[in-house]
């Protein structure tokens, strides 16, 4: 078999893949896959490796370049694993991330026509996150590099606010032994805190306009310290919130009014009883699960219960379309709304609005 590993090649950006990767097509119609482009652009790549179905590729050079292209402001972009957008203009990252999740509902969650809608921007393009984690490693100071555990060392990150980067040049100073040192701007309640403040209050805004008019009962499944059900329970008779965090739980439970309850435990220990406190027409289930999205259980007993509406948040588009693929038997999806809440990075925010079917 030819020795590809050294091979370069001329190829045109078809699209940005959901990660970051951009994707072209070798001449056997092979998927390539490669860093640091933007949709229509020609470049020259390396391959780096031959997989069945795909390969991937190092970025060489820009051969036509897109007009949405600028210069990343940080020195050691492209070396950090921790941004992939800094090249692109931000209005081109709105347009980014919402063809991505149109696409992953396309191909992984069997919709024609997903109902996607443009994507809620940032406020802040940069200084917006209020924590990261640095690792320490032989007195370098920083983040990994792609696929690696070698830490490029970073003096100043631009997507972090201003007092988390008092913070990192302090750590600097204090020669840290090797290790993680999560570094986050003072808050009320450690672990509780989005991580892009003024983003996370318009996500709070969509989901409100999802779960309008309200109803008899809102089953606010991970619900962390309260985020959604505080901002949605007087729209509700009844809101209770399911959460295995024995703190979130306590935080939640500060301020409570009446008509809301919050469990501590596993979301399939008490969902089901949760949702038998109001019949299925009146019931809003809004649903916030871990990346890897929701157990064949939870789902058997949605399946059952069949809430009117159920509200999906996932930072996972391809766990997101698996299951309302699930789920469309019983349900339509009437909307999708991405929201940037990480600029000049992959990942994507999504709120879902699924409909229960006559």
């Amino acid at each position: 078999m030819e020795d590809t590993v050294r091979l370069e090649i001329t190829l045109s950006v078809e699209q940005v893949a959901f990660g970051g990767q951009g994707l072209g097509r070798l001449p056997d119609g092979k998927v390539c896959f490669f860093p640091g482009v933007i949709p229509g652009e020609r470049v020259q790549v390396r391959i780096r490796r031959q997989r069945a179905s795909y390969a991937e590729a190092d970025l060489v050079k820009i051969l036509e370049a897109s007009t949405d292209r600028v210069k990343p402001p940080c020195p050691v972009y492209g070396r950090c694993g921790g941004c992939q957008y800094q090249h692109v203009k931000y209005s081109r990252q709105l347009l980014i991330k919402r063809d991505q999740v149109a696409d992953t509902l396309r191909r992984l969650g069997g919709l024609v026509d997903p109902p996607v809608e443009d994507t809620v921007p940032s406020p802040l393009e940069y200084d917006y996150r209020n924590r990261i984690t640095v690792h320490a490693k032989a007195g370098r100071i920083g983040f990994f590099e792609p696929r690696s555990r070698k830490i490029v060392g970073v003096a100043q990150c631009p997507i972090a606010s201003g007092p988390v980067n008092a913070l990192l040049a302090a750590l600097r100073t204090s020669r840290p032994q090797d290790g993680e040192y999560p570094l986050r701007e003072p808050g009320e309640f450690r672990g509780f805190r989005q991580v892009n403040e003024a983003v996370a209050a318009c996500l709070l805004d969509v989901v409100e306009d999802m779960a309008s008019p309200g109803g008899e009962l809102l089953v606010d499944a991970y619900c962390g310290a309260g985020f959604f059900a505080k901002r949605l329970r007087e729209m509700f008779r009844l809101t209770v919130g399911i959460e295995w965090s024995v703190d979130a739980v306590r935080a939640a439970r500060q301020g409570l009014r009446d008509g809301e309850v919050y469990l501590l435990g596993d979301v399939k220990q008490h969902l089901v009883p949760a949702m038998a406190a109001a019949p299925g027409e009146g019931t809003t289930l809004l649903l916030d699960p871990p990346t890897e999205g929701l157990d064949p259980e939870i789902l058997a007993c949605i399946l059952e219960r069949r809430p009117a509406r159920i509200i999906y948040i996932s930072c996972n588009p391809a766990t997101l379309a698996r299951d309302l693929k699930r789920l469309s038997g019983a349900y339509s999806v009437r909307r999708v709304k991405p929201v940037d809440m990480f600029p000049q990075t992959a990942e994507i925010e999504v709120a879902a609005l699924l409909e229960k079917l006559p």
